[in-house]
């Protein structure tokens, strides 16, 4: 329920200064905020034996996998983590029961969050993904060019056209339409 894939963040994982920065991201209140995002309160108060969690491998699910992830490890979360790997489109699974070993995911996240570089280890998280997070936020990358070499093209079709190549990258038609007004000149 989060959308990592812009604007800043904090370390301290959904933090009273986190929830605050993510809220302005997205343009709700905080409120709305931790009622809709915020659902990891409840990791903290009861303790689970395992959990089992359904990702899919493009780069917004990977962003908020990565997320999760490190938040589990700075509530020191002591039970079992099963990831499962879907398509996004279909749901059908891709990758089933793939045992989650905490330990690299709070430095992958400030590496990626915080310092903008990509981590020395993924753990199970999709490097491919990762690396796209990097040239989705990059002026030289493959979705800003798009943008650019289609500056004739009104609104709409330009978010079709990112739509169409943009899969891997997991993006919503907000998203799209950030990266024209960024880019369209």
């Amino acid at each position: 329920r989060e959308a990592m894939m812009d604007g800043e963040t904090d370390l301290q994982i959904y933090s009273a200064s986190f929830i605050k920065l993510r809220a302005t991201e997205l343009g709700v209140s905080e409120d709305f905020y931790t009622s809709k995002a915020c659902v990891c309160e409840a990791l903290k108060q009861e303790e689970y034996d395992k959990l089992c969690l359904w990702f899919g491998k493009d780069t917004f699910c990977q962003m908020n996998l990565l997320t999760l992830l490190a938040y589990l490890e700075q509530i020191n979360f002591r039970g079992e983590v099963v990831l499962n790997y879907i398509d996004d489109e279909s749901f059908a699974v891709i990758e089933r029961d793939i045992f989650v070993s905490l330990g690299v995911y709070t430095s992958a996240y400030k590496s990626v969050f915080v310092d903008k570089q990509p981590p020395t280890e993924y753990g199970v998280l999709n490097r491919q993904a990762i690396l796209l997070y990097f040239d989705y936020h990059s002026p030289d990358g493959a979705l800003a060019r798009l943008v650019k070499e289609n500056t004739d093209k009104d609104d709409n079709t330009l978010i079709g056209l990112l739509m169409e190549n943009s899969k891997e990258y997991g993006l919503s038609d907000l998203q799209a339409k950030k990266l024209i007004s960024a880019y369209k000149k």
